[in-house]
């Protein structure tokens, strides 16, 4: 009997493949296409199972994919998934909830605090320019300790990231579609502000919601615009969430510090 195809459409690093490799069904077949488009061209058709992290899996693609029986996601979020077709087509659809929460987590306060000392700033000038900024950004840097803080999208990351900052002794609200009861609430040190009053009211917003119809576009100018001047957004979450014209009219204009992403709407 022929082994059952695996197909991983992604780039992935030496050590991911090992671990994926440990984890297949020894039975099965394993290609790593490396985001060649002629390799997954040429498994696309016999592959029985497909895994993606940022790549996706598309309708055009998953049309190739005529024996895919189950597409697995290595992180959270599906928005880059064609998931109504491949339900259409009974195609299972997995994804690794939770698993990178912390990491998220570090990285969003790791962005944060970058933005706050004028991290990227400096390090350009000094490396392209020869210049020190040492004493002239010294009355721009901010602490992150004691700021108010707006996380929006309370899952795995967002709590995750809430710990983080209790070594900051941050005031932290949250919003998210699910509001906790009074008693999590108290456990989790957070108070529940609509978004509106988020925006208006925190030194730094944190996103790390998912990618829906009701999300789409939700920080959008008007949203943006609710912020104060020396406000800082953070988008973990995706490229979508966020009007990128708006946020990128308020940087150039100076109308709120700073903002650190680490994705796009349309991804490069």
């Amino acid at each position: 009997m022929n082994k059952k195809l695996v197909l991983v459409v992604d780039e992935m690093s030496e050590r991911t493949k090992e671990m994926t490799r440990q984890r297949i069904e020894p039975s099965a077949e394993i290609v790593f296409s490396d985001a060649d488009p002629a390799i997954n061209e040429k498994y696309m058709a016999d592959a029985v199972a497909l895994i993606t992290s940022t790549r996706g899996v598309s309708p055009e693609t998953l049309a190739q994919a005529v024996n895919c029986r189950y597409i697995q996601k290595y992180g959270s979020g599906t928005n880059n998934i064609a998931v109504k077709e491949a339900s259409a087509r009974k195609i299972a659809v997995g994804a690794a909830v939770g698993g990178n929460a912390r990491s998220v987590a570090e990285y969003a306060l790791a962005m944060a605090l970058a933005v706050y000392k004028h991290l990227i700033q400096s390090h350009n000038a000094l490396r392209q320019e020869g210049r020190w900024l040492r004493t002239l950004l010294c009355d721009q840097n901010y602490e992150l300790s004691g700021k108010k803080v707006g996380i929006v999208g309370f899952g795995n990351i967002g709590k995750s990231l809430r710990r983080l900052l209790l070594g900051f002794s941050c005031d932290v609200s949250y919003n998210d579609a699910r509001r906790l009861s009074a008693a999590e609430e108290s456990a989790q040190e957070v108070v529940y502000m609509e978004l509106d009053d988020i925006m208006r009211s925190c030194d730094l917003v944190s996103l790390h919601c998912p990618l829906l119809p009701e999300t789409k576009g939700m920080i959008d100018a008007r949203r943006v615009s609710l912020m104060k001047p020396t406000s800082v957004l953070i988008n973990c979450a995706r490229g979508g969430v966020v009007d990128e014209t708006a946020l990128y009219d308020a940087l150039k204009e100076r109308r709120i510090f700073g903002a650190a992403v680490d994705n796009y709407e349309t991804e490069p």
